[in-house]
């Protein structure tokens, strides 16, 4: 089959554009599925979740909360497919980590204020706190061939307030700015597009610096790797470079891409090919027994809808 992400094929994209488009407009009740036994999806459920994936690149799932536990996630991403975690930081043995906020938000560079030690601990990172998140996919500081294809991440308990996720498809911004000028494409697919400084403390280097596009075809299908943060981004010094960031940066305000709005509440997760998403800041209860607290998983696959 043709591919529809190669610039010189444009009747495959315009083809696979109308196939894209005609899943829209959305709401993010068209992502919901229910799922009985979250550790056994049946078979209907697996093509239920996996036909929201197929046209919106993530599925919002609805569980029992008692369903979830470290087991049965396992179990769940396995019967997706999804077979190679990504152990990052902070995350435990089975690469599952606990997103909830860390006593200490960080300071204004977003480090921890007053670390000195040499060791990262959670608060040194916003996604470990109470804070807005911007516009992201996961691990876009992984080394090229250690890049995030689908995560899942699942509610135990909600905050008092705020904590809002926006989804968008990478495939919906790809298409926009492909519309608006393929040169756009063609800077942000370069291997030198977008570089994310090594994370060094104390004179130690806890992650290397990580170079790459920000659009690639990976297996035939689309990958992004972004961050919209102002700091601690290296993005390729060139014209067209600057001009299809500030595109991509646009996009998150107009409407035809298609923003999926959701906070999650106990027993619902999400689980995505890792399309772009952000997060609002939030407030927790007094009680830590009672504070957010999501499990998320990182994987080196992406979910087959086959």
């Amino acid at each position: 089959m043709d591919d529809p992400f190669d610039l010189s094929r444009e009747a495959a994209y315009l083809a696979w554009r109308t196939r894209k488009l005609r899943a829209y407009p959305a709401e993010i009740a068209d992502l919901r599925v229910s799922i009985g036994r979250l550790d056994q999806p049946t078979q209907a459920e697996r093509s239920a979740l996996k036909t929201r994936l197929d046209s919106f690149n993530v599925a919002l799932v609805q569980v029992d909360p008692s369903e979830i536990n470290v087991e049965a996630l396992l179990s769940f991403t396995r019967a997706l497919g999804l077979r190679r975690t990504d152990a990052n930081l902070f995350a435990d043995a089975s690469a599952v980590s606990s997103i909830c906020a860390a006593a200490r938000p960080p300071d204004e560079t977003g480090r921890g204020g007053g670390d000195t030690g040499e060791t990262a601990t959670p608060g040194d990172f916003i996604p470990y706190t109470n804070k807005a998140l911007s516009w992201h996919t996961d691990g876009y500081y992984n080394a090229p061939d250690a890049q995030v294809g689908a995560w899942c991440l699942f509610c135990i308990r909600a905050a008092r307030d705020g904590g809002e996720n926006g989804l968008i498809d990478h495939e919906m911004a790809y298409l926009r700015l492909r519309d608006a000028s393929p040169q756009h494409i063609v800077a942000l697919s370069d291997p030198r597009a977008l570089g994310i400084p090594a994370h060094v403390r104390d004179g130690r280097t806890l992650r290397p610096e990580s170079i790459g596009p920000v659009f690639s075809v990976r297996g035939g299908c689309l990958h992004m790797r972004y961050s919209a943060r102002g700091r601690h981004v290296i993005w390729r010094d060139t014209a067209d470079t600057h001009a299809a960031r500030d595109a991509l940066h646009r996009l998150f305000s107009r409407p035809d891409v298609f923003t999926f709005r959701c906070t999650l509440k106990p027993g619902e997760g999400l689980v995505s090919n890792n399309v772009l998403h952000c997060r609002s800041g939030f407030e927790d209860e007094d009680d830590p027994a009672k504070a957010r607290l999501l499990y998320r998983l990182r994987f080196l696959d992406r979910i087959a809808i086959d």
